[in-house]
């Protein structure tokens, strides 16, 4: 059952027309995970999109595939024995090769069977989704409720579509586009028990910062009016906040149903006005619930930490992304190093921890700017920072540049590959790769507690070098997790050691963005499952370093300690610093 179902929204959207065709609607969750003991987020604006159709007292059923024996046999059936003339389903542009097994599927029952994806694969650049689709007939460019009731009337009129505001057809044709939806309070809550919600809480729990307790998500507010040139807002570029009352009815809807113990606030702006932050803390305080939130350093005081941390706050995530105040300035962040410096002692001076990421490779990095931020994060070993590099994802300033550029010469294959680390700055491409293997052995070794200085990590890598030769000789190996920074690594530690058939590489999630460009290196990555069980594998290299990567290593050793007894040691890169057999 719908919940939340306003007069005002339904005056806002085209309702069944009792003349026209009825058409049996189907919503299909993508197979975002790939083993039965992965957790996932349920993606809210699906969830939402899907209770907008469903408001409208249309015919929809939903299918979530994951956690499926067989997720696409499932699919044709529910599609055979619901009588299915619709399908839709939506996703981000890294997922293009999930929703593409969807919409195959469906043209492979039944050609007439219409198919329709929305999110941001599609919003991002709609004729290239389409055309890289192909079995897409129609794509819902941005906001998606009122639009998917708009163009299901047109299907059941037999109406021509291109009147339908906020579409793109599989040629390409793109409709004039919708507005922003300005009230967010009039729209129905997602449709939780449409996606197995219950079954996802009871069984796996969504674990965020060692949280393993039934986590929400809740948005307060939607899209951003700041413009990062790596960033993309799928939901417009006017910043629209709910009211306090609309969501905090939704969030006892979900504690009393769901049981919900911890939330996650979506909503980089969560504490740009101390007056909401205050009434929100105020309230929430009253529930049995601990929650998260992000926001800018810009925005932060020691006053509405305090607020935050008294109201059951237990982790906030700030956006950082450099420590070089030009880096800064280039990815027009509007923000200084001191800000940041400022916002991580305030958290740390009221007990709250905070967490934040630096990314590397804007359009104006130099190897100069990234020693000058390595140099600031090895000074502040207290702030969980973890380092990234960009990821050229379609719809971002970044993406237009490097298309600009000729670095992406065609979009559609672009799409379809989903390897998006690219050099787009200021370095060469030899000095570009050389960076991404330094600066995530550096990462490895500092994490671990290796008291070294950046510019001193050529120096140590002849010893791993020779440690991983030696693991060879007496090994199976395997690198968990697998993901293209962390094997530009270690080929740049050893080729040899990468390319030999006793390595293999794995990842829970081999169809992550950071993992599909390892095929640079002619390695498949594998799920464990597919290698621990039936391989002769009996060592893991534990490739994974970030202040926080404790508990990643301790969830891996758990796995292999329960699932895979063949493997008999867990090696760490700092360990390959002393004589390893």
């Amino acid at each position: 059952m719908t919940e939340h179902i306003t007069q005002e929204f339904l005056n806002l959207i085209k309702l069944p027309d009792i003349k026209a065709k009825r058409l049996n609607y189907l919503f299909v969750m993508p197979r975002i995970v790939t083993r039965d003991d992965m957790t996932y987020q349920l993606p809210y604006g699906f969830c939402m999109v899907s209770s907008a159709l469903k408001a409208s007292g249309r015919s929809v059923v939903t299918l979530n595939l994951n956690y499926k024996a067989n997720p696409y046999e499932l699919l044709r059936q529910t599609i055979i024995d619901n009588s299915i003339d619709v399908v839709a389903t939506g996703g981000l542009s890294g997922q293009y090769s999930l929703l593409k097994a969807i919409t195959d599927t469906v043209k492979s029952v039944n050609p007439e069977v219409i198919t329709i994806v929305g999110g941001g694969i599609i919003t991002a650049e709609p004729d290239v989704a389409m055309a890289a689709l192909g079995t897409a007939d129609y794509g819902i460019i941005g906001e998606g409720e009122i639009t998917i009731n708009a163009l299901a009337y047109a299907l059941e009129k037999d109406e021509d579509v291109r009147v339908v505001e906020g579409i793109v057809l599989r040629d390409g044709t793109v409709t004039q586009l919708r507005s922003e939806i300005a009230n967010l309070d009039i729209l129905p809550f997602p449709d939780y028990d449409g996606f197995e919600y219950s079954l996802l809480l009871r069984d796996k729990m969504f674990s965020s910062s060692g949280v393993n307790e039934k986590t929400a998500i809740v948005t307060t507010g939607r899209s951003c009016p700041f413009n990062c040139t790596f960033c993309f807002h799928s939901s417009g570029k006017k910043y629209r906040r709910r009211s306090i009352d609309n969501i905090f009815q939704e969030i006892n809807w979900i504690i009393s149903k769901y049981d919900i113990k911890y939330i996650m606030f979506v909503d980089e702006l969560f504490v740009k006005d101390e007056r909401f932050v205050k009434e929100v803390t105020k309230r929430i305080k009253k529930l049995d619930v601990k929650y998260w939130v992000q926001t800018r350093v810009d925005m932060i005081t020691k006053e509405i930490l305090l607020m935050l941390k008294d109201s059951g706050c237990y982790e906030i995530t700030y956006g950082v992304e450099s420590a070089d105040n030009n880096i800064l300035k280039s990815m027009q962040k509007n923000i200084t190093v001191e800000q940041i410096e400022r916002a991580f002692n305030l958290s740390r001076e009221v007990g709250l921890p905070a967490k934040g990421y630096i990314i590397f490779g804007d359009l104006e990095e130099t190897a100069e700017t990234i020693s000058n931020s390595l140099r600031w994060w090895r000074a502040h070993p207290e702030f969980d920072i973890r380092l990234w590099w960009i990821l050229t994802f379609p719809g971002s300033y970044l993406y237009k540049v490097a298309c600009e550029r000729g670095l992406i010469s065609d979009r559609v294959q672009y799409l379809k590959n989903n390897d998006t680390q690219l050099n787009i700055s200021k370095m060469s491409d030899e000095q570009y790769w050389e960076m991404v293997k330094k600066v995530e052995l550096f990462q490895m070794l500092s994490s671990d507690g290796v008291n070294i200085n950046f510019e001193d990590i050529d120096n140590v890598v002849g010893t791993i070098s020779k440690n991983l030769d030696n693991l060879l000789k007496e090994h199976e190996i395997a690198v968990w997790p697998a993901t293209l920074d962390i094997i530009t690594m270690l080929g740049y530690i050893s080729s040899t050691f990468v390319c030999s058939d006793k390595v293999v590489l794995i990842n829970t999630n081999p169809n992550d963005s950071y993992v599909l460009g390892t095929e640079r290196f002619g390695k498949k990555v594998y799920t464990p499952d597919e290698i621990l069980t039936d391989r002769n594998v009996d060592t893991v290299l534990y490739a994974f370093g970030h202040r926080s990567s404790h508990k990643v290593r301790a969830q891996i050793s758990e796995m292999i300690k329960n699932q895979y007894p063949n493997v008999k040691q867990i090696i760490n890169i700092s360990g390959l610093l002393k004589n390893v057999i």
